[in-house]
């Protein structure tokens, strides 16, 4: 199992927020449900910008 990382990132408070209404809308607040949101976003990221 791979171990996980604690990162601190800085980003626009109106960016975070707007993800933070998307991400809890489809994760539900279930437990680590942030997390989960920015990981699945980074991913999406590097599926695109490996192209």
């Amino acid at each position: 199992m791979t171990r996980n990382r604690r990162v601190t990132i800085s980003i626009n408070n109106d960016i975070d927020l707007n993800f933070r209404r998307l991400a809890s809308t489809k994760l539900l607040f279930k437990t680590g449900w942030y997390s989960k949101a920015i990981e699945e976003a980074m991913l999406l990221w590097m599926e695109k910008e490996g192209k």
